[in-house]
């Protein structure tokens, strides 16, 4: 997210407190949820047109209001989700396509319970590289978002036990660097096909 905290809180507080004159901001525990979006990168534009539509319903909290913008947004995420999959395969530039990449990530981790997902920001300072230095930025950055992701994720001791599981017969007699390399591979692997996780470094083939 381009601006910091205080600008956008700022926007936003004003213009839901100019639409909804009765609906009043108790502190810091309203702020959190106004915190919450922008670490959940959800746009001060989307959040002011859900606004802009609410008006004739007023909520009668700032909580309220918070749930709504989040539902609204998560569902707005998965209708783009098979536009923006085409797209990021389309022969574009490799800013174009790390934007796009930003989108999928974005909408598998509001999949999540995760109240974060400034990790992605990452992708931003990857796009001012030139090159080469951005496949190995993206390398990198790959390692992060999995072990973000699979820390969030409920299902990680399922995912985890399932890829134990598979090189089980190996265990014994591979060497113990080996074994964790291949399982390593294997639980991204099983993460990829469950989560529709695209691969990260085609980004920058042009």
């Amino acid at each position: 997210m381009d601006r910091n905290f205080n600008e956008y809180a700022q926007e936003i507080i004003k213009y839901i407190a100019e639409t909804f004159p009765n609906l009043y901001f108790r502190g810091n525990d309203d702020l959190k949820i106004i915190k919450r979006w922008y670490y959940l990168a959800i746009p001060e534009t989307f959040i002011m047109k859900c606004v802009t539509e609410m008006e004739g319903d007023s909520p009668k909290t700032l909580r309220e209001l918070g749930k709504k913008i989040e539902n609204l947004f998560k569902i707005q995420k998965k209708k783009e989700r098979e536009k923006i999959n085409k797209l990021y395969k389309s022969p574009l530039s490799a800013a174009e396509r790390l934007q796009y990449l930003y989108d999928i990530l974005q909408g598998i981790l509001l999949s999540l319970p995760v109240d974060n997902v400034l990790i992605l920001e990452k992708l931003k300072d990857i796009s001012e590289l030139d090159g080469d230095l951005i496949e190995e930025a993206l390398e990198g950055f790959e390692d992060d978002f999995f072990a973000f992701f699979i820390k969030y994720l409920p299902e990680k001791e399922e995912i985890l036990k399932e890829a134990a599981a598979k090189l089980e017969r190996y265990r014994f007699y591979w060497d113990e660097k080996i074994y964790k390399i291949t399982y390593k591979a294997l639980v991204k692997k099983m993460l990829r096909e469950r989560y529709e996780i695209p691969e990260f470094t085609i980004v920058v083939i042009d």
